[in-house]
């Protein structure tokens, strides 16, 4: 079988990569167009009866002070990867397309799974292996030392309650999560939380600087440098309708309400267990029986601590009313994030938290109704995004890899970076300068 290649206009890729298996939005020309600090270049590939079997945008970057470019697939050029001899075909055209475009080296890190929930999987490790016979350089990491994260966590949608419809399938998603995650999604609906979602098309401009100031209060409270406005902004505009951005509200209102149904509840406990209690010491009076009366007793003692437990929630309930009241009325959002999808596959991209009001769990209620977004999106695959793949409790990464691994999705291996070299001087001098170059340019950003 012979392929050909060729340079072509975007609609026939995005085409293609919305409707293949391997599809992904950073294969798309809305994310070329995005990324507009990259020049960009679409591809497809075609068998010998002309039909298209393969997509790639290729980013292009110029190297400061060197009349040379690096090339970036993000998450891979889109194709049947067990077609080794599409695969080989398309790897000669990528280096002739280097030396045309002066282009020192290329990276991709192909969305193929190398191991789920660390079983490895045979079909990773031959493509690892065949990427590796082709010539490209392979580049591991653990943490987030890629371009992309190399672990991540995916909930497989398709397979989970599979005859379900929609509706059903968003209700039922909660029995999959952990009993934690469940219980924190119900405990943000009881504390007031609702959730806000938008488009390019609806969004209004006050919404955006919500997220920024979210964001910029996540990056001081976990050392990392934000994003501007503007580059969501555009995101969003260029992504269009396939990224939305997600708010969580407080109400203050609703939490003091249940406040109150949960102390009047309580009351009406104390009540009833107190009318029990007079009840049983009386008939103290009248029982003869050893082992009546101490079954008796233990009765006594059983509701006495029930009251006690009573009586201490109302004082805990008391004092949240008070931690509380300084939040009325104030529009307060607790979390956002930016979310996209396209083709099969959803992605939690962006996340950010207030400081405030973390006992509302408002990530929790937050990533279910992306989650219910991707199964009216019909997404069969939900990506959590980035984790550590150093699963030591120590690391400081491992509260992230905890928090998402609750709604029980796979944890993933991809199989990582692989760079195809046209200019091995160059491209050895980048990679040896360029994670020193990272640490300056950070260290400059948080100092400002």
């Amino acid at each position: 079988m012979n392929y050909t290649f060729k340079e072509i206009n975007s609609k026939e890729l995005d085409d293609f990569s919305f409707n293949s298996p391997k599809g992904h939005i950073f294969q798309s020309s809305n994310w070329a167009i995005f990324k507009n600090e990259w020049e960009n270049k679409s591809i497809l590939g075609f068998d010998e009866n002309n039909n298209i079997i393969l997509s790639c945008v290729i980013l292009m970057r110029k190297i400061p002070m060197i009349n040379s470019k690096i090339g970036y697939i993000p998450r891979g050029f889109v194709c049947n990867y067990e077609n080794e001899k599409l695969v080989e075909s398309f790897t000669e055209f990528l280096k002739q397309f280097s030396k045309q475009n002066k282009i020192s080296f290329i990276t991709i890190d192909p969305d193929i799974h190398l191991s789920e929930n660390n079983n490895q999987l045979e079909n990773g490790l031959k493509i690892s292996s065949m990427l590796e016979s082709l010539g490209y350089i392979k580049n591991s990491s653990k943490n987030f030392e890629n371009i992309q994260p190399n672990f991540v966590f995916r909930l497989n949608l398709k397979n989970i309650y599979e005859n379900n419809s929609k509706e059903e399938l968003k209700l039922n998603i909660l029995k999959h999560f952990s009993s934690k995650a469940r219980y924190n999604i119900k405990l943000g609906i009881e504390r007031g939380l609702t959730v806000e979602n938008y488009t390019f098309d609806t969004l209004p401009e006050e919404k955006l600087k919500i997220f920024q100031e979210l964001m910029d209060i996540t990056g001081k409270r976990d050392n990392f440098i934000v994003r501007k406005e503007e580059y969501f902004h555009n995101m969003m505009k260029h992504l269009n309708p396939y990224c939305k951005l997600f708010l969580v509200k407080y109400s203050y209102e609703k939490d003091k309400n249940n406040i109150y149904h949960k102390i009047n509840k309580c009351k009406s406990n104390i009540d009833n267990l107190n009318i029990k209690l007079i009840k049983l010491e009386e008939s103290l009076k009248d029982i003869i029986d050893e082992k009546k009366l101490d079954k008796t007793n233990q009765k006594i003692k059983s509701l006495k601590k029930e009251l006690s437990l009573n009586n201490s929630q109302i004082d805990s309930l008391e004092n949240k009313l008070i931690t509380i009241s300084s939040y009325k009325n104030k529009e307060i959002y607790l979390s956002g994030a930016i979310y996209l999808y396209w083709g099969n596959k959803a992605w939690y991209l962006y996340g950010a938290s207030h400081n405030v009001l973390r006992d509302t769990m408002p990530n929790f209620l937050m990533q279910y109704s992306m989650i219910k977004d991707s199964i009216d999106n019909d997404c069969e695959i939900y990506d959590f995004r980035g984790v550590s793949g150093d699963l030591d409790e120590n690391n400081p990464l491992y509260g992230l890899y905890k928090f998402k691994k609750m709604f029980n999705g796979d944890f993933v291996e991809f199989i990582g970076e692989y760079t195809l070299v046209n200019n091995k001087g160059t491209f050895f001098m980048f990679k040896k300068l360029f994670p020193k170059f990272k640490e300056i340019r950070n260290s400059i950003f948080q100092r400002k």
